[in-house]
């Protein structure tokens, strides 16, 4: 008898070692395998707008005077609808690349370049051409066959952009940290005060706090006929790195893509 109840009790501790009991699981209950984490089989989710990936493109256009300008234009698949030109200055030539690859993203062209040096850097090239130089970029894009253009410049490339949009029939202009004139020597070559009047296009005006940008948006903000708006910064952020601050590109976006 003693050795019947001794194989029983082997039997059952080999019943219970195996997980053979035969209980039934609580509702709920999950054993340590099934909590163990695998991929999972629902769909993900739709890409934000601006997660899409940028085509950049290397291109060139020509000046009147036979200048090579060299940019990188950003795509992604679609109709052709809206354009911006992102004009850098020598101080940040790729600033405005984090901007042109959110644009893109959204459907929106991004031309992005340097703006050449001229004489009030030490360069010899004449001032008086960098309006030209500028529109040379906007025919580029006409080319392309996109239909909406807008424009955008960092300090002298913003109130140079000012200029251009007061003669070209454009969609919108943005300057940040633009300067109230651009000077040869003792020579105004170019006043945002003047050419401002005249740009009827919407006009988004972008400044930080530097001892010269908010006076500077705020004469233009006096000066310049609707539909028109301006933000300054928090902070002494100049240029293409005021779109470093979210609210700042979230305007620019929000503001090409009406």
């Amino acid at each position: 008898m003693s050795r019947l109840l001794a194989i029983a009790a082997l039997l059952a501790a080999l019943a219970v070692a195996c997980g053979g009991d035969g209980a039934t699981p609580a509702p709920g209950a999950t054993s340590p395998a099934a909590a163990e984490t695998k991929p999972s089989a629902e769909p993900t989710a739709t890409p934000p707008a601006g997660a899409s990936e940028a085509n950049v493109e290397p291109v060139s256009f020509e000046t009147k005077d036979g200048l090579r300008i060299d940019g990188q234009l950003y795509t992604t698949p679609g109709p052709k609808r809206k354009a911006v030109i992102l004009a850098a200055s020598f101080l940040r030539p790729k600033g405005w690349e984090p901007l042109a690859r959110d644009l893109a993203a959204r459907g929106i062209a991004a031309l992005t370049f340097t703006m050449p040096r001229y004489v009030d850097t030490g360069e010899s090239r004449d001032l008086a051409l960098a309006d030209d130089d500028m529109e040379t970029a906007v025919r580029f894009l006409q080319s392309r066959d996109y239909p909406l253009i807008y424009l955008a410049g960092e300090f002298e490339a913003g109130t140079v952009a000012l200029r251009v949009a007061a003669r070209l029939d454009l969609a919108g202009v943005v300057t940040a940290s633009a300067r109230i004139s651009s000077t040869s020597g003792s020579t105004i070559v170019f006043d945002a005060r003047q050419d401002v009047v005249s740009v009827t296009e919407p006009k988004l005006f972008l400044a930080g706090q530097d001892s010269l940008s908010p006076a500077v948006v705020d004469t233009l903000m006096q000066l310049a006929p609707q539909p028109k708006q301006s933000w300054v910064a928090d902070s002494p952020a100049m240029g293409s790195q005021i779109i470093e601050i979210p609210e700042a590109r979230r305007l620019i976006i929000d503001f090409i893509s009406r």
